[in-house]
């Protein structure tokens, strides 16, 4: 078991739920703004990745055909595969990014407050992986908390280096960026597919900003989890 594994299986075990995703006001309207910022279409395969107990991924069943959440804590999975017992098309893998990522065509892949635990290195390799599985219709959308994060990478420059590798990948991007008071949101596709279907983002390049609850703190010693 690695180090992360340990800190994050102490820390669900500890609290099973330590950001408040169930019933926060501001975690509910990232949610929400998370979701709209995207296509209204129908997903093939959703990768959700720092999915840890599961809101987000119910909330994304709906709208996939199959989805697959990823988190790093055993103790999160069991809790999120509880929670999405009544969702035939959702699973959940144990992994450590970037090696663990799943070799599967995702169409919407989600890196909601995941980046910042990675060293530029690890989101060097995670940007490679997905790039070489992505496919042409495919998005990836980014949520990233803005406050201090106790670790090697802060939020906004986690999510500018991983968009960055990804284009040095996969070729150019459409970008599209937004948020709300406390963290960024940012969605990119390979260039052209913003103008070939409905996006939120129209011809402005920006996701409308939503409200957040500021001052929001992170428990210590953990930063933000997705």
């Amino acid at each position: 078991m690695s180090g992360r594994e340990r800190r994050f299986d102490r820390l669900y075990a500890s609290d099973p739920d330590p950001w408040g995703f169930r019933d926060r006001p501001y975690e509910r309207e990232k949610y929400r703004a998370s979701l709209a910022a995207l296509p209204a279409r129908r997903w093939r395969v959703a990768i959700e990745a720092g999915c840890s107990i599961g809101e987000l991924t119910r909330l994304l069943s709906g709208s996939a055909d199959r989805v697959i959440g990823i988190d790093v804590s055993g103790v999160a999975l069991e809790i999120a595969a509880r929670r999405c017992a009544d969702r035939p098309n959702v699973v959940f893998l144990r992994a450590e990014l970037p090696e663990g990522w799943p070799p599967l065509a995702a169409d919407l892949i989600i890196l909601s407050e995941v980046l910042y635990f990675l060293t530029a290195a690890e989101i060097d390799r995670l940007a490679a992986r997905i790039a070489g599985l992505w496919p042409a219709d495919g998005y990836c959308l980014l949520v990233n908390w803005l406050g201090p994060t106790e670790e090697a990478l802060q939020g906004e420059e986690a999510a500018r280096l991983f968009l960055a590798r990804l284009a040095a990948h996969a070729g150019p991007l459409d970008h599209a960026a937004g948020g709300g008071t406390g963290y960024r949101i940012d969605l990119a596709c390979r260039a052209g597919w913003f103008s070939r279907e409905r996006s939120p983002c129209g011809d402005s390049a920006e996701i409308p900003d939503a409200a957040g609850d500021p001052g929001y703190p992170a428990p210590p010693g953990a930063g933000r989890d997705g």
